[in-house]
């Protein structure tokens, strides 16, 4: 096993061992440190509190469902892989700020945790492992099966995996290996000097601050620009870069925002499938940019990105450069060092990242539990905070999550919000526990 090459095969059907890790995790297992790795969270927030004992056993029983979940990180000589574990993970009581590094070592647990408190479920997942997607799924399976062993009748649709059914291929596979085409060259990328102001930090700390707006309230403000929902946050980062600086911004404003691949290729993967585009801005030293100048910029930018044919020669670029020749006889060791430096190279070519992945979906009757969704990104060495969207239910929840304490930007950004007609209501865990208050315009 220790001297293992990466197979031809992407199948991680029950009864391997081991499988190889998927293109996008090589760079988040290479840039782990002793003391933290690439995590992040998706929450449900239920009507009525959480039953552990029932939450045990769901997980218990849903978990052999996704088998590429139970996969424990390990380096082998020449690459990283995951090893399957035959243990299944036990909820936790949250008692710690969200998002702690997942144990990689010392453990005999897969790399994610499930964990509650009062209302609240949430997975948690060493970004290797999976996916927001992905993630998303699981925790409506997860909660299809609690509700289920509470005595509900819960018809089968598309929207949760249940325990009797037998896991695909296509859940497990390598999804960038399976649509990855030969001779394939990836464009030249922008070169961009991008703002990036760290800020103060806390320790051991995570700064978060959710917003919850009705989805139809930012639909329509959108509206008025051209504009999705992605793209108005999107260019609302930008403006609040600007007007928050210390001083006039000469460096270009750029939002890492990642692409789920899922829906445009056609594939049910439950590892990672996304691809990381940047949008950009250039104040050019200016402090009074226009929000709709901005949102012009950036107007139909995604789209334009986002296309089928330009993605799968990104995306086979860079599985053509995984499985190269040249590359692969090259010791782990070696190649960890020059894949933790590409991802700081890559981490620094952004002001920082904005992720959105839309709708929880869930059977109706699961839904009808729910509060509202979470998603909430752990933070990086090199961005000061990062912003993630989940909706439910017809609301949606904007999450800022990271190590820096100042509330100057979400300040600026939520009272954008609300003077441009979506009222919004902002709960932060640097205020007094459960303390709402509403952004007024």
């Amino acid at each position: 096993m220790e001297t293992m090459e990466m197979e031809t095969t992407p199948s991680t059907l029950p009864g391997r061992r081991w499988f190889p890790i998927d293109n996008a995790a090589i760079l988040y297992a290479a840039a782990r440190r002793k003391h933290w790795c690439r995590t992040f969270r998706i929450s449900a927030i239920l009507k009525e509190e959480v039953d552990p004992a029932v939450l045990a056993e769901a997980l218990r029983e849903i978990t052999p469902r996704f088998p590429s979940f139970r996969g424990q990180l390990q380096d082998g000589f020449f690459w990283s892989y995951f090893q399957y574990t035959d243990a299944l993970p036990v909820p936790e009581k949250e008692h710690d700020y969200p998002y702690r590094p997942i144990p990689l070592t010392g453990t005999d647990q897969p790399n994610f945790r499930v964990l509650y408190y009062k209302r609240r479920v949430s997975v948690e997942v060493f970004h290797s492992l999976a996916d927001g997607g992905a993630i998303t799924i699981f925790l409506a399976s997860l909660l299809t099966r609690y509700y289920e062993l509470k005595g509900e009748t819960i018809p089968h649709d598309d929207h949760a995996l249940r325990v009797e059914d037998t896991p695909q291929e296509s859940e497990t596979c390598d999804a960038y290996r399976l649509h990855a085409k030969p001779d394939a060259k990836a464009r030249t990328p922008e070169k961009r000097k991008p703002y990036y102001n760290k800020g103060e930090v806390r320790k051991n700390f995570a700064h978060v601050v959710h917003g919850t707006c009705r989805v139809d309230d930012l639909k329509a403000a959108a509206a008025k620009y051209e504009l999705t929902i992605t793209e108005y946050v999107t260019a609302l980062l930008i403006w609040s870069f600007i007007r928050t600086a210390p001083e006039a911004l000469t460096q270009d404003v750029c939002i890492s925002v990642p692409m789920d691949l899922r829906r445009r290729f056609g594939t049910k993967n439950l590892r990672n499938f996304v691809y990381m585009t940047d949008i950009g801005f250039s104040p050019n030293g200016r402090t009074d940019v226009a929000f709709e100048e901005i949102a012009q910029k950036i107007n139909g930018e995604l789209l334009q990105k986002g296309n089928p044919a330009v993605l799968l020669d990104e995306i086979s670029a860079n599985v053509a450069a995984q499985q190269s020749k040249v590359l692969r006889p090259v010791p782990y060791l070696i190649k960890r060092a020059f894949l933790k430096n590409t991802y700081r190279q890559n981490q620094h070519s952004f002001t920082t990242f904005f992720s959105n992945w839309g709708i929880m979906d869930a059977p109706e009757a699961v839904l009808a539990h729910i509060e509202r969704a979470e998603f909430v990104l752990g933070d990086t060495p090199h961005q000061p905070f990062g912003c993630a969207a989940m909706s439910v239910n017809g609301y949606i929840t904007l999450t800022f999550s990271g190590s820096n304490t100042d509330t100057q930007f979400q300040t600026a950004f939520f009272r954008f919000m609300a003077n441009d007609g979506v009222p919004v209501r902002v709960e932060s865990n640097l205020r007094a526990e459960g303390e709402e208050k509403e952004v007024q315009a």
